[in-house]
């Protein structure tokens, strides 16, 4: 029994370990990669800031590119489940929630997760030079960590918004995204036009700010319709004309 119980606390021991080696990888590549990116950081630096063997790269990963799809998926997955929460409680009690409700549930947990306290700084950096440096790599990590989330609020819109084809909602879904990448890596720019009396750095502020904005760009009419509107044109007005006259 005494045996026994030495091998438990042996496999306890080694478990732990083996869990503090494997984060103290994926801590240590997202620290790197922000800060130098992607093609920047080798396997190596990865291991030595960690303080492991380099082959746990592999073992645990399959390499640096699993060790970022595992990076880019731990920010991912609680911002994946804060937006359906909050949709699911807009479509409490068998109604559909209204075009706001909706770009809430989908803008707030994106601003939310732009928190330092969360990470969020360091992995909008990460995301940001991504997309400067290995455009292909970030598509393919978006498209396995958001294709089916993004699905299901372009259907949630596409209810909300009748008049529209399929395509009109996605065209303003992807300017949609556009405003909070913006938002999320740019808010220096804001700040300095208003003298820091606009502040992104505050998330409920900042939805409060984008949500009409964005709900009044999906709303605007169709561009088949717009493009097929009659010109109005205005009478020419003779030269002279109202000379000399004193207005009433």
């Amino acid at each position: 029994m005494f045996r026994n119980g030495v091998l438990c606390l042996m496999n306890k021991v080694s478990t732990e370990a083996e869990l503090s080696t494997r984060e103290r990888l994926v801590q240590s590549a997202e620290r790197l990669f922000a800060k130098r990116g992607f093609d920047g950081v080798s396997v190596r630096d990865i291991a030595t800031s960690a303080k492991a063997n380099s082959a746990l790269v592999g073992y645990y990963f399959g390499g640096k590119e699993g060790l970022l799809a595992e990076v880019y998926t731990r920010h991912c997955a609680p911002l994946k489940q804060e937006r359906a929460r909050l949709l699911a409680a807009f479509s409490a009690q068998r109604r559909s929630p209204s075009l706001e409700e909706v770009l809430e549930a989908f803008i707030r947990p994106s601003l939310e997760a732009t928190r330092d306290e969360n990470g969020g700084a360091s992995f909008s950096r990460l995301r940001a030079i991504l997309s400067a440096e290995n455009s292909s790599l970030l598509e393919q990590l978006v498209a396995q960590n958001f294709d089916d989330s993004s699905k299901v609020f372009v259907k949630a819109l596409c209810k909300c918004l009748p008049e529209l084809t399929r395509e009109d909602v996605l065209w303003r879904f992807h300017f949609l995204l556009g405003a909070i990448y913006y938002t999320a890596t740019g808010p220096h720019r804001i700040k300095t036009l208003s003298k820091g009396r606009c502040d992104p750095s505050d998330p409920a502020a900042t939805t409060r700010e984008l949500i009409p904005f964005i709900a009044a760009g999906f709303r605007a009419l169709p561009t088949n319709v717009v493009s097929n509107r009659p010109k109005v044109r205005t009478a020419a007005i003779p030269k002279g004309a109202g000379r000399g006259k004193k207005s009433a």
